[in-house]
């Protein structure tokens, strides 16, 4: 996954200075990928949105749904549950896990899976507080950093295990599963890069260069 290069690639460099100057440091890099629960019909291309009242769960999110034509609303994870239920959110965006976490397909007819390619992604990352670090001994700071990178891969695994599990979940429960392709996910960028990518390059110049170098990642 391109996320997963970040770390030795030059953004990665640039946000683990910038959280250091913050006072944190990154020990453990963890992405997951998200998918779409839906009470109606499947939202897999933009165009699926039109006309639906849909939880993006960030700012950003928002500003490419409302570009394809959805309304939005914003609602903590723990709640899109009891909002899908009432009918005030016809479909919500969140992480693999959380759409089986919060028993989403009790409410929904529809998944749109992750777990081969999708748009949405989140950095979870494991952290510390760099004043506590930096007064530790050489030794177990070493020991920290080494652990840290190892469970990197149980981090990964827990989540592309858990893009599966979901789809699996959702099947047993009667619902229809759709998967996105490269094609798709490529409409769904087209429409960030004109809206919440212009959004956040304009925010700050340290912010532009984050996108940049982010965007320079190969694929």
């Amino acid at each position: 996954m391109k996320g997963m290069r970040w770390k030795k690639e030059p953004i990665g460099k640039a946000l683990t200075d910038f959280l250091a100057d913050k006072g944190i440091i990154l020990l453990t890099w963890v992405w997951q990928a998200g998918g779409v629960a839906s009470r109606s019909r499947p939202i897999v291309a933009p165009e699926d949105a039109k006309g639906l009242k849909v939880r993006g769960g960030s700012r950003e999110m928002d500003m490419v749904l409302q570009a394809a034509g959805a309304a939005v609303l914003s609602v903590p994870s723990n709640e899109i549950y009891s909002a899908m239920q009432t009918g005030a959110c016809d479909a919500g965006i969140t992480s693999s896990t959380s759409l089986i976490s919060f028993r989403l397909e009790e409410v929904a007819k529809s998944l749109t899976s992750g777990a081969g390619a999708s748009y949405w992604f989140m950095l979870e990352p494991l952290m510390m507080s760099k004043s506590i670090f930096d007064g530790l001994p050489k030794n177990q700071q070493d020991i920290i950093l080494a652990v840290g990178t190892e469970l990197e891969a149980f981090g990964r695994t827990g989540a592309q295990d858990d893009d599966i599990e979901v789809a699996k979940v959702y099947e047993k429960a009667g619902g229809k599963v759709s998967a996105l392709d490269i094609a798709t996910v490529g409409k769904w960028r087209d429409i960030a890069r004109d809206t919440a990518w212009k959004d956040y390059a304009a925010k700050t110049t340290t912010a532009a260069n984050f996108l940049k170098l982010a965007s320079d990642v190969p694929a």
